[in-house]
């Protein structure tokens, strides 16, 4: 039986019924203006010996205040994301954080040394505000810093031409692994792999240079000149990116096209030196046409083990597998500690005492529909031996591990039932034990000395810092206190079995202030992924579902088939059907919601963003109870999305092939929102970014321009400058213009007469 989620109060213990019967504070609703006191904890690292924890929280200031110009035109405040560091005592019950750094400053990535003396981060360059974003920004790079915690000002680490991330001490505290990215073109030799730019090959035109007065071995420029000087005349307008040269398979970035390759490279950064070490001064330790990613040193400080592709003669992007690498820092080849064909590798963490390598694996036969797998090898490796799969049994896809003990326990994260709990597992043991109960969200966590510190979500705070300890578990920071002067809806867990014997899970939540006897709008929410998960520990949304219940909606939103966290059937059972099989999903969601009697039937709405803005048109097509719909950067035709997105593999890994094979181009003209446009009749709004290359502005030109041709209510917004993730990371002020703007479209059609809420003074 379903019940309306409502606020309660208990009195604690010795509180008296006097102090209780006090006036209360008025609780005021939730504003859009809201999003710019959320703060959340991006990144935790907690000391080997558990005693203390470094972290980083991120939070937006007012980088300008709203003024009116010369002109009288008003001007509206500029704000920007700022990050800090903070550290808390573990041993002591009773300690608070102590913020370590300050003002406008983009710190985060902290690691603490081996004694927990002194924390290594990154700083990254602060954009001015009334700047508009240039090709200048790239100018100023992200550097390593080095802060004492015994008494001192921090001071940078390192000055790489190309900046540097992903500090890692070394265990024997004598220097920091760092990542940089180095230029193909810098590095010696060229790639075992091809080019693949039509009758050229690698470094095929070196061009002369002068530099102090010096002139490099290499062909002059010249316009005019012989074959090999107009080539390298156009190899100096490449290098300026004007025009950009496409040879690549995987030409787009998310906001931009590819630069010439650049690879992640891993140095060694002495700490016995006060200046900051130049790339060239640092102790490079890979040299391999590849990323370097994941790095980590083994217990002895002598050896470090990473990710990066797989040795071979194909170029990078035709391979999708991953191997474990491992390479000796006082000299040595790479080597491969591990290679699974067909298998992602990533994320090697040695245990504590350096005998066993834990890892994730992604078999890549599937995938958009394979779980990931937590592994373990021996740190002696070995390419063709078997690994441990330790959750081999675990139906879900682990998303964070670390190591617990030197017992070989490890804690990991994964994605259950609309929660992200915490889970922990060893060798021998067939199943995880869930260390969280509760329907949170645990998204960052870290772990030593037998210690977690996690950062936690739940329906009624955005982002709460938590330590669980063999003492107990406590909160160490509420990052959003104001929240508890907040009317806050609560939502409702359901399930719903489908005629074809699915199981969806969904959560229903009321309008705030709720009169008994009124009837409500209903705004159904949609997840993108499509194999993303929600519940009410999903950060993202968290004050956007409340921003819709302030002002006077109920919403419903639900995890249809395709959704991760219920494992691989689930997961793969919209192959080949991304429209109508979810959709009956979340309309069965919308038809138990409507059985409420609060809800109005004949005000419903819909919106999502990505896959859930195709969703979103496909519903409208094809259902005509809504009032009003939001689609958001979404995909509308699988032909044009294979061309314009950087997500492009999704059309064969979902449709099972290539857009010019005939029985698959049969199965995307029939899965292509676009091809049912002619069926639109509700009012739908268009939102888009318009540097968004994971899916590309084009389908949603088409889709605004077909329903225009067919006279039918549309409107289209465009932000500029920003990319994908605008919902998420964008810029405050646009995140907050798309939320008023979806309010604003669906009461044009569905207005439940509330009005917007108003914080009492």
């Amino acid at each position: 039986m379903w019940k309306c989620a409502a606020a309660i109060v208990v009195l604690a213990p010795g509180v008296s019924l006097a102090l209780a019967q006090e006036p209360a504070i008025p609780q005021q609703p939730i504003v859009t203006s809201d999003l710019l006191r959320l703060r959340s904890v991006t990144a935790i690292d907690v000391a080997q010996d558990g005693s203390r924890a470094i972290f980083t929280v991120k939070s937006i200031a007012e980088a300008k205040p709203s003024e009116y110009d010369d002109e009288g035109e008003f001007v509206p405040a500029k704000y920007e994301y700022r990050s800090h560091l903070y550290l808390i005592d573990l041993n002591d019950q009773d300690s608070t954080p102590v913020q370590l750094t300050f003002g406008r400053r983009n710190d985060h990535s902290p690691r603490l040394a081996p004694d927990a003396s002194a924390v290594v981060f990154v700083r990254s360059p602060m954009r001015d505000p009334d700047a508009p974003p240039s090709k200048d920004d790239d100018k100023e790079k992200p550097q390593v810093w080095l802060l004492p915690l015994t008494g001192g000002e921090a001071r940078p680490l390192t000055d790489f031409k190309e900046g540097a991330e992903s500090p890692r001490y070394s265990p024997l505290g004598n220097a920091v692994l760092v990542t940089a990215t180095v230029p193909a073109d810098e590095m010696e030799g060229a790639p075992g792999w091809p080019l693949e730019r039509p009758g050229r090959s690698w470094k095929d035109v070196v061009v002369r240079e002068e530099k102090d007065g010096v002139a490099t071995i290499g062909i002059v420029p010249r316009p005019d000149g012989t074959l090999e000087e107009i080539r390298a005349w156009l190899e100096v307008n490449a290098t300026r990116e004007n025009p950009t040269v496409i040879n690549r398979l995987e030409f787009q970035d998310e906001l931009s096209l590819h630069k010439p390759f650049e690879f992640k490279q891993l140095f060694l950064v002495n700490l016995g030196t006060a200046d900051p070490v130049k790339r060239e001064d640092a102790v490079p330790l890979t040299s391999r046409f590849a990323d370097h990613d994941d790095a980590e040193f083994l217990p002895n400080g002598r050896r470090i083990v990473f990710a990066a592709k797989p040795p071979g003669d194909r170029h990078i992007d035709r391979v999708l597998d991953g191997a474990l690498w491992s390479v000796d820092i006082e000299g040595g080849e790479e080597a491969v500690l591990f290679a699974l064909e067909g298998w992602k590798l990533s994320k090697p963490r040695p245990s504590i005492d350096g005998s066993l390598i834990a890892f994730l694996g992604e078999q890549q036969d599937e995938p958009a529909y394979r779980q990931t797998q937590l592994g373990l090898i021996s740190t002696a490796g070995g390419a063709a031996r078997e690994p441990v799969w330790l959750t081999d049994l675990f139906d879900s896809s682990v998303s964070g591990f670390d190591w617990m003990s030197a017992r070989g326990s490890i804690v990991f994260g994964a994605p259950v039932a609309g929660a992200f709990p915490l889970f922990s597992i060893s060798t021998g043991v067939i199943q995880p034990a869930r260390l969280l109960e509760e329907a949170i969200g645990a998204h960052v966590f870290d772990v030593g000395g037998g210690n977690i510190v996690y950062s936690m979500t739940s329906a009624s705070n955005p982002c709460v810092l938590m330590a669980r300890t063999p003492r107990g578990e406590r909160q160490i920071m509420n990052l959003n206190e104001w929240v508890h002067g907040k009317t806050i809806s609560l939502p409702t867990e359901g399930w719903i079995d489908r005629p074809d014997g699915t199981r969806v899970q969904y959560w229903l939540m009321p309008p705030t202030n709720r009169e008994e006897g009124r009837t409500y709008p209903l705004c159904l929410e949609i997840h993108g992924g499509p194999s993303a998960m929600w519940g009410p520990g999903e950060d993202t949304m968290w004050l956007e579902y409340q921003l819709l219940c302030s002002w006077g909606y109920g919403v419903v939103f639900c995890n249809p088939r395709g959704s991760g966290g219920y494992g691989y059937g689930f997961q793969k059972a919209n192959h080949q059907n991304w429209g109508a099989g979810p959709a009956g999903d979340v309309l069965a969601a919308v038809d138990r919601a409507i059985q409420q009697p609060w809800v109005d039937r004949e005000k419903l709405v819909v919106t999502g963003g990505s896959y859930a803005g195709y969703l979103t048109t496909w519903i409208i097509a094809n259902d005509h109870r809504f009032k009003a719909a939001v689609a958001q950067r979404g995909v509308y035709d699988f032909t044009t999305f294979f061309g314009e997105g950087n997500a492009w593999r999704l059309v064969e890994w979902a449709m099972g092939g290539q857009p010019w094979e005939s029985t698959t181009r049969a199965i995307l003209q029939r899965e292509s929102p676009f091809t049912h446009v002619r069926q639109i009749q509700t009012p739908l709004l268009i939102m888009h970014s318009s540097s968004d290359l994971r899916t590309g502005v084009s389908q949603s030109e088409m889709l605004y321009r077909a329903l225009k041709v067919l006279d039918r209510p549309v409107e289209y917004i465009r932000y500029p400058d920003a990319g994908h993730d605008l919902s998420r990371t964008g810029n405050p002020h646009q995140r907050m213009d798309r939320l008023n703007r979806i309010i604003e479209f669906f009461e044009r059609y569905a207005s439940g007469g509330r009005g917007a809420p108003v914080v009492r003074e």
